[in-house]
């Protein structure tokens, strides 16, 4: 079975970080090492959001645009600090802001816009960072999903950008997020409060290197067997199995959880991962999923995976039968899912209008196929040509 997400870490890189975060070293000297003057380590994308939100201190009752398909995280932090959240409905398989929306959405109170760059997708907003700068609204881009290279620190333009390196990331490092500030008035701000925050320990990065070790085992053909057998056994799906062990914080005391100082352990680890990083994992994802646009024929139903500069963390397909395709595809030997964590950023309760229906059924009808470096080119064929199979069957059915 070819699992839809597999660790971006090889095994010999794993074995040097359970090295480093068996000896953490000197935090003065981690800090130099991975940061950089306009930008801030943080814990974790939520924790530079929610430091950046605290920052800013805008008037109760601010509203906050997003994308609407988010992570639900990214919005309980601005209602715990009594802003609103406004959804903007997105498009295509770029999942890309809807531009006529979003100016119909802006409202006196609109002090932000988070752009979510979904899936690997790098999206060209210069005409929303325009538009958005025109009427003083800050622009936040959260690359968590996008990075690709070291070197890319997101669109300058805007007045934030957020990289993620946790578990299921590009690059991981089982943890940790880089935001770039453009204001320094702000960086300083976030750096001040961040400084205030108890520092994580290191000592519970061992054990968590080894159950990156162990999902990385699970996500391989032979693994996968067995971890489906484990759920099977639990009663538990492979869904449910993968976020339980892939989630970075639980529900309880979240802004606790969020609000600590990266472990010295952990800027070590991001260090790492970001100067020895081989930029060929990524190329050899793109030619992946290049061969499969071209086997399914996606240039003209999904010209965004082609238009749109793409790193295809995740390969979005859109299907009509989303759930009978998987089933299919895992019959024979793929494995693909839908959803995941993330969610359709609901409207307001005083304005229910802002609803994105489309925008639902657009994720309803996206699925995630398996597209990372492992699989060969005739892998990605061979899963076309199932799905073009499944495509005939359900649009010609026997006996007609």
């Amino acid at each position: 079975m070819w699992i839809r997400l597999r660790l971006d870490i090889g095994w010999w890189d794993l074995c040097n970080c359970l090295g480093l975060s068996l000896r953490p070293g000197d935090r003065q000297a981690a800090l130099q090492q991975v940061g950089s003057p306009d930008s801030l380590v943080c814990l974790s994308v939520r924790s530079g959001f929610d430091l950046l939100l605290q920052a800013l201190n805008f008037p109760e009752g601010s509203e906050i645009l997003y994308t609407a398909v988010n992570l639900g995280d990214m919005v309980q932090i601005a209602q715990a600090h009594r802003l609103v959240p406004v959804p903007v409905p997105v498009l295509g398989s770029d999942y890309h802001i809807d531009v006529a929306e979003l100016k119909r959405r802006i409202t006196p109170n609109t002090r932000m816009l988070v752009i979510a760059h979904l899936y690997g997708a790098r999206l060209d907003i210069q005409d929303v960072i325009e538009f958005a700068k025109e009427r003083g609204i800050f622009i936040v881009e959260d690359c968590a999903q996008a990075w690709f290279s070291p070197s890319w620190t997101g669109n300058p333009n805007t007045d934030a950008t957020l990289f993620s390196f946790g578990i299921i990331k590009t690059a991981t490092a089982s943890g940790g997020a880089i935001c770039y500030i453009r204001s320094p008035e702000v960086l300083n701000r976030m750096r001040e409060l961040q400084s205030e925050y108890p520092i994580q320990s290191s000592w519970g990065y061992p054990q968590k290197l080894l159950k990156l070790s162990l999902l990385k085992a699970f996500s391989s053909r032979v693994g996968y067997r067995q971890f489906a057998g484990l759920g099977r056994l639990l009663g538990k799906s492979v869904d449910h199995l993968l976020a339980s062990l892939t989630r970075g914080f639980s529900k309880t005391n979240f802004l606790k959880q969020i609000r600590q100082q990266p472990a010295t352990t952990l800027l070590r680890l991001l260090h790492y991962r970001l100067t020895t990083y081989n930029e060929l994992q990524i190329e050899r994802r793109i030619q992946n999923a290049h061969e499969l646009i071209a086997t399914l024929k996606l240039e003209n139903i999904q010209p965004e995976l082609l238009s749109t500069p793409h790193s295809f963390w995740l390969f979005p397909f859109l299907c009509e039968q989303p759930e009978e395709l998987i089933a299919w595809l895992r019959q024979n030997g793929f494995d693909c899912t839908r959803r995941g964590r993330m969610e359709i950023v609901p409207a307001p309760s005083h304005r229910p209008e802002l609803h994105c229906a489309g925008t639902e059924q657009l994720w309803d009808n996206t699925l995630f196929l398996p597209c990372y470096p492992e699989m060969s080119q005739a892998d990605m064929r061979h899963m076309g040509n199932l799905i073009l199979a499944f495509q005939s069957r359900t649009h010609h059915p026997e006996g007609e």
